[in-house]
């Protein structure tokens, strides 16, 4: 599916913020993203986009310190990236969904650092 230039930028505003820890307004532009995909995109996709808003989500809450909500996000992110590990939208969701993994077993000591998990283009 081919995104719409309103979407597209709304997809790149999401990844500006995300790669500067920026995690809810890469949420915010995400979702806009998100509504826009619901009309015409298929459930996958629009899954997809809900599953990088759940991340970016997840690791707000890391660094709140919040158990439940990392533990919870990840769950429903994971289940949600898996049917677009092979990319989405140029993103390299393989490496998100490493990068982002070790953060939901981290809820006792919350020693890793959110800086560390970047969105990457696919190669």
């Amino acid at each position: 599916m081919e995104l719409s230039e309103q979407q597209a930028s709304c997809l790149q505003a999401g990844i500006d913020n995300f790669n500067t820890g920026r995690f809810w307004h890469a949420h915010e532009d995400w979702e806009e993203l998100w509504k826009s995909l619901k009309p015409n995109a298929s459930q996958e996709l629009i899954d997809g986009v809900q599953g990088i808003i759940q991340i970016a989500a997840m690791l707000l809450n890391h660094q709140r310190e919040k158990v439940r909500g990392v533990t919870n996000l990840w769950t429903k992110a994971s289940a949600k990236l898996i049917p677009v590990i092979d990319g989405l939208f140029g993103i390299d969701i393989i490496s998100l969904y490493t990068d982002s993994e070790p953060f939901h077993r981290d809820v006792e000591d919350f020693s890793l650092d959110v800086s560390s998990v970047q969105i990457k283009q696919q190669s």
